[in-house]
Formats: structure tokens, sequence, C-alpha cells
């Protein structure tokens, strides 16, 4: 039997041979991966894995550069101004693209639709809320009425101001009808370290950056926010069947690179994508850590984009959400 990933490289060496001239050309030195998230998190495990098998693929060095703040944002404009050559790319979030254009109080310093170009979705994300092993929440129920008997006392932690993290947990607290304290970090790392300390009670965080920290016993799974939930973690349920049957949240990382970068290296960029994403090692080794494979055309990445856009924008509409 054929294996797929034999397929995928005979197609992807024939789709090379075809691209334009330049798209053959490029790269022509080495690449940097901007990543607008902390060492360790979610985002910087998929950075670097998905830079090391682009470098085997293109034949040129991919470094990761984290360059953190504003959620991203910084990251994010960093590459919205540099050279459009394909040489400067991004780690595309859905909160750059589908949260900050929409949510009150957000300054963008450029335009996500003109000044990035979307590549591809490499990944959607397995997303939870955890607790503090300190407290003694083991439920969704758990949470809820310890806030509502607890107004304003019960924190949570995100990756900061504006992100999907505080988006989440600001949709929940509608939908529980409970009043929760922000807690924001510069990404999910320090809120973890803060919450496995037990100064900040819970978050709503991916599992690929807290599943260590389960399997040690450091923080509690309490549940899923999407569906399926994952097999690395059975047992533990979603908040849509934990009482809040319309709670629904998800996440995805993709790759951007500056909105004036020649259409052909996109598709090129998008193609290795593809390939890298359909590699069935590749796949299985990302699951594992908590991620679900995507990829899929340019076309399909802002589709993606704007439905989620329009999703979540009536969620901050009708829950008053703003910037802090």
């Amino acid at each position: 039997m054929i294996r797929l990933s034999t397929i995928v490289t005979v197609f992807a060496a024939f789709c090379i041979g075809i691209l334009p001239a330049a798209a053959q050309r490029w790269p022509t030195q080495p690449i940097l991966l901007i990543n607008g998230f902390p060492p360790g998190g979610g985002a910087d495990i998929l950075a670097r894995l998905v830079a090391g098998k682009l470098s085997d693929a293109l034949s040129q060095q991919v470094a990761v550069d984290n360059r953190t703040g504003a959620n991203g944002l910084i990251a994010a404009a960093s590459v919205a101004t540099a050279r459009p050559d394909g040489h400067t790319i991004l780690l595309y979030t859905m909160s750059m693209a589908a949260t900050a254009p929409v949510l009150p109080g957000v300054t963008l310093t450029f335009d996500p639709d003109k000044d990035l170009a979307p590549v591809a979705v490499i990944a959607g994300l397995d997303n939870l809320l955890y607790v503090s092993n300190r407290t003694s929440f083991r439920t969704v129920r758990d949470v809820i009425d310890y806030a509502k008997a607890n107004p304003d006392r019960l924190t949570y932690g995100s990756s900061g101001v504006g992100s999907s993290y505080q988006l989440w947990a600001a949709q929940f607290a509608h939908m529980a009808g409970v009043r929760m304290l922000h807690v924001p970090f510069r990404g999910g790392p320090p809120a973890i370290a803060e919450i496995i300390a037990g100064r900040v009670d819970m978050m709503f965080g991916n599992l690929a950056e807290i599943l260590p920290h389960i399997r040690s016993g450091a923080v509690r799974a309490i549940a899923f926010t999407s569906t399926p939930p994952s097999p690395e973690l059975p047992g533990v349920p979603t908040i849509a069947e934990s009482g809040l049957p319309e709670f629904r949240a998800d996440n995805w990382f993709g790759i951007a690179t500056p909105g004036a970068t020649p259409r052909e290296i996109v598709e090129r960029l998008n193609l290795e994508i593809n390939r890298i994403v359909k590699d069935q090692g590749f796949a299985d080794r990302l699951v594992s850590l908590g991620y679900q494979p995507r990829g899929g055309s340019i076309e399909d990445i802002r589709q993606t984009i704007m439905s989620d856009r329009a999703r979540w924008k009536a969620v901050i509409e009708s829950n008053n959400i703003r910037a802090e």
C-alpha cells in the first residue's frame, strides 16, 4: 500500500515544478518566524515545531523570534511593516486576525486585511478551563457556585487584555451569571506560573501549554471549551455538557506574511505548510501535544477569519466587552 506521506511528497514536488520562477528561487536567505508570545506557551511550541519542518522543506534556516506584548499585536505589526519578500513571516492567531479588529479599546497600528496576507491555518487547539490545584474546584458547577457566592473574588488569568482567553472567560461569566476578576499577563506561561502557585484561581487556555502541568498534578482540568474533547484527557467533559449548553470557544494558529508579499511566494508557503501538516507522523505529534492538524487553502483561512470575526463581534457586543 502506498503511504499518504509518499503521495503528498510526490504531489508537492509536482506542484513546485509548476510554480513561477520567483517562488522556486525563494527563499534566498534565512527566514524569521515571528511569534508574539513567550517561550514555553502553546504558540511557541507550535512555532518551533513548524520552523524545524520548514527549515528542512525550504533548505534554509527558519528561526523563531519571540516579540511579545499587546497580545501578539507587537509581533503582528512588525511583520506588517517588514520587507515583503517572504523572509519574515508571522505565527498568525485567531485573536490577531478575528478579535483584535472588532474589540473596542484596541488600537491597531496596521490594517490586518491589507498589511498582512494570510497563508494557511496550521492547527486548531484543544482548549479548556483549568484551575489551581490549591482550589477545591472539580467541576464547572463548583466554579459557578463559588463565583455566585463570592462576586469578583474568583480570579482568572489570561494571556493579555483582549486575548481570546479573556473573551472566553467573559462569555463564560455572562452565560453563568457571575462576576469574576480578570488578571492579565504577557502570555500564557507567566499566568500558568501564578495559577500553579495558587495566586490566581483559574484560566481558560490551550492544552498544549498546560498538559504537562495537568499530568504532574500542579493544575486540574475542569472542562473543554469545545467538542470533541481531546483524547489526551479521556473523561474530561465539555463546558456545554456541564451546565452551559450554548458555550463554545475555539482557537487556531496559522501563518501570515507582509501584505505585499508576491502571490507566488504565498502560494509556495501554503503548499509547504499543507505538506507538513498532512505528514502523518507530524500530525500525530500535534495531536499528542493538544493540537488539531488543519491545513487548507489561502481562501480557506480568509473565510475562517471572516466567520470568526463575525462570531466574536457578536459575543463582544452582547457582553459589552472592551479592552481595558
